[in-house]
């Protein structure tokens, strides 16, 4: 078996080059079209790779501006929510809202009009991220929702979606602020929804 083989095409250098540059080529077109519009030529020529190294790394380019977004999200919640215990779970859940909500800010036109439309699966991508954290946040210990039933696994999964679903509600009604924007009021508004359980700063 060559390295090759038991590299993952992920760790392959030249792979993950031309996977920044399609997210970067993508988060800038999207600014100012919809995803449903980024032609795949267009996509390749911004990206300055062949059209065919597209689908290396997405179905197409809606897919490609799921997974840039994702991208940023999943290293916040590396950085603040996998390290989370008891102890620190107030810091990095202040931490990890400021650090989304900013992420939403810089994309702002994107997710406005995206999440607004209903296209592209971005707010199926927020909900399965956030309630992903969330999870693990009452995997962890760090979050103890009440107990119900016999199943707290079940209502455990039950919470995070229901949780999730609200975070993408309010960023959703945020978006439709006239600019600019308040980030800070979008903060207080996400704090306001959360159940009373929820660790308050």
């Amino acid at each position: 078996m060559t390295a090759a083989e038991t590299t993952p095409v992920g760790h392959d250098p030249r792979w993950v080059r031309s996977r920044d540059r399609l997210h970067a080529a993508v988060l800038e077109l999207a600014r100012t079209s919809p995803a449903s519009a980024i032609t795949g030529a267009a996509l390749a020529r911004a990206a300055g790779v062949h059209r065919s190294t597209i689908y290396e790394h997405g179905a197409d380019p809606a897919d490609l501006l799921r997974s840039a977004l994702r991208a940023e999200l999943d290293e916040i919640r590396r950085r603040c929510i996998e390290p989370a215990t008891p102890d620190t779970i107030v810091a990095a859940i202040g931490s990890s809202a400021d650090e989304v909500f900013a992420h939403v800010e810089r994309h702002s036109p994107v997710y406005a009009r995206e999440l607004a439309a209903g296209t592209s699966g971005l707010g199926a991508m927020l909900a399965e991220h956030f309630a992903h954290s969330i999870a693990l946040l009452i995997e962890h210990g760090a979050l103890t929702p009440p107990a119900i039933d016999d199943d707290p696994d079940r209502f455990a999964e039950t919470v995070a979606a229901a949780l999730a679903a609200t975070t993408v509600a309010v960023i959703t009604d945020w978006l439709r602020d006239p600019e600019p924007r308040d980030r800070a009021l979008l903060l207080r508004r996400w704090r306001a929804v959360q159940p009373p359980w929820w660790p308050a700063a």
